[in-house]
């Protein structure tokens, strides 16, 4: 299937690249398909794009929580996994919407709402966690490198 997008350009995407988020994202739930793209296919980066299939504007940065956070809480109960179509011990992608603001250093991941991806089957949805140890707005990179004096040439 031939996507256009106004970030990549026209792209070619096959139906095992297409993950259904079958009751969207919070905020856009008519926006039920996506591709999974390298943040830039020139450097590995612990970023990707999210592009959404039908509204070429929209993408989101996503990233894996884990990269940042080791102990992130995630438990799933078995009804969560139905609703991802996720069978006895089937992996599965956490990721998590990033913010980069101007200042880049101060970029965020969105932890309450994480969104859990059955690559197998191509099935998402987006969680909200109740735990409290979380935030939406949560930094990525420590606050000495957030508040750190910028070189100046």
């Amino acid at each position: 299937m031939k996507v256009e997008t106004s970030r990549f350009g026209t792209l070619d995407i096959s139906e095992e690249e297409i993950v259904r988020f079958p009751e969207g994202l919070y905020g856009f739930e008519k926006e039920t398909e996506f591709t999974l793209l390298p943040f830039n296919p020139n450097v590995e980066s612990p970023m990707e794009w999210m592009q959404s299939l039908k509204s070429t504007h929209l993408a989101f940065v996503i990233t894996d929580p884990y990269l940042y956070l080791p102990d992130y809480k995630l438990k799933l109960s078995e009804e969560d996994r139905k609703r991802v179509a996720l069978e006895g011990e089937d992996l599965y992608l956490t990721r998590a919407i990033v913010t980069i603001p101007e200042n880049y250093s101060e970029m965020t991941a969105n932890l309450i709402a994480p969104l859990v991806i059955n690559k197998d089957k191509g099935v998402a949805k987006q969680f909200v966690l109740t735990n409290m140890d979380y935030d939406t707005r949560h930094y990525l990179l420590p606050e000495e490198m957030r508040n750190a004096p910028a070189n100046v040439h």
